[in-house]
């Protein structure tokens, strides 16, 4: 049976039992609340006059793109090449299967496009191909805006392992073992990398760097048995849970 992951649409109930370092579905609801309100901000606050038309990046099956299309006032779309064809979600949102290096989408059709949680599922050659895909679809002025998970936050949000960013990549299939998620490693596809790496490449693309900023959870999409510590870590403000950035289509 399959439930929410990540980006926020689907994962194994394993990852929502709600024991130990695992969220509860009433926590993940919390944390998807706040994910979307914030980047719904951050749109709000950015996009170009008169922004018609969006697009999400790595929506799954485009259970948080619905919960944008309701917020904002544009109309959108969006892929993944988990999509098994065309579809129509419950809000309207027309769902396209596709690599976001690869876009069924003329130039210059967008005035914002969001990538949240996904580009440390891109594997590294596709980088800067998809990048500067976003960038072609992007009219003058648009913008694209997206959160990017800390692999080195104390307990790595895929596998919810502790320090996991920092275990070698040949051993990481070994620590994975002790995951308490339930999830595959190689279905769970992840690379550790950072907003460093993915604002480097955007410069080099010719974005204009329009905000980088840390982001933490509020204590409500915390599991209660370290919501102290979260807490705690919150407070110390080092090691932030996640980046939230805005990068402008010059």
């Amino acid at each position: 049976m399959n439930t929410i992951d990540m980006k926020g649409t689907q994962q194994s109930t394993d990852a929502l039992a709600g024991r130990g370092l695992l969220q509860s579905p009433e926590e993940w609801e919390a944390r998807n609340t706040t994910l979307v309100h914030t980047i719904c901000d951050l749109i709000e606050t950015y996009k170009p006059a008169n922004a018609q038309a969006a697009l999400d990046v790595g929506a799954e099956l485009g259970g948080l793109t619905d919960r944008f299309a309701v917020l904002t006032d544009m109309t959108w779309r969006a892929i993944d090449p988990d999509i098994s064809e065309h579809a129509v979600s419950d809000q309207g949102v027309e769902l396209f299967p596709s690599f976001g290096h690869d876009m069924p989408f003329e130039d210059q059709s967008f005035d914002c496009v969001t990538f949240i949680n996904v580009f440390e599922h891109v594997s590294p050659e596709w980088r800067v191909p998809t990048m500067k895909e976003i960038k072609r679809v992007l009219r003058p002025g648009g913008i694209l805006v997206g959160q990017l998970p800390n692999p080195y936050f104390p307990i790595e949000s895929h596998s919810r392992l502790p320090l996991f960013g920092y275990v070698p990549t040949k051993l990481q299939p070994l620590y994975w073992r002790l995951t308490p998620t339930g999830w595959d490693f190689k279905k769970a596809h992840f690379f550790i990398v950072t907003i460093n790496h993915m604002r480097r490449i955007a410069e080099e693309l010719g974005f204009e760097i329009v905000l980088v900023q840390n982001f933490n959870y509020p204590v409500s999409a915390i599991p209660k048995a370290v919501r102290g510590l979260a807490a705690l870590h919150s407070r110390l403000g080092v090691l932030p849970w996640a980046w939230q950035f805005v990068f402008r289509n010059p």
